[in-house]
């Protein structure tokens, strides 16, 4: 399902430029995605900086995964 929504026209001009220059040429929609989930990973990192008992949980499971070691079949 589309929907429109009202945006000033410099804000549009700005989204076409960052889908066909930095994007490949993308849709703006894909682009809008790629902004919002960037928004959403910003957000979520912030919360983490701000919590050091979660960010310490996360950093011990990111090591965990790092070191993870298995055979990949081909």
């Amino acid at each position: 399902m589309q929907t429109s929504i009202r945006v000033d026209q410099t804000s549009r001009d700005a989204l076409a430029k960052i889908a066909n220059d930095e994007m490949g040429g993308v849709s703006m929609d894909d682009a809008l995605k790629v902004l919002l989930f960037e928004h959403a990973s910003l957000a979520a990192i912030a919360a983490l900086e701000a919590d050091p008992a979660a960010l310490a949980e996360y950093r011990a499971e990111a090591r965990e995964w790092a070191e993870l070691d298995t055979q990949v079949s081909e």
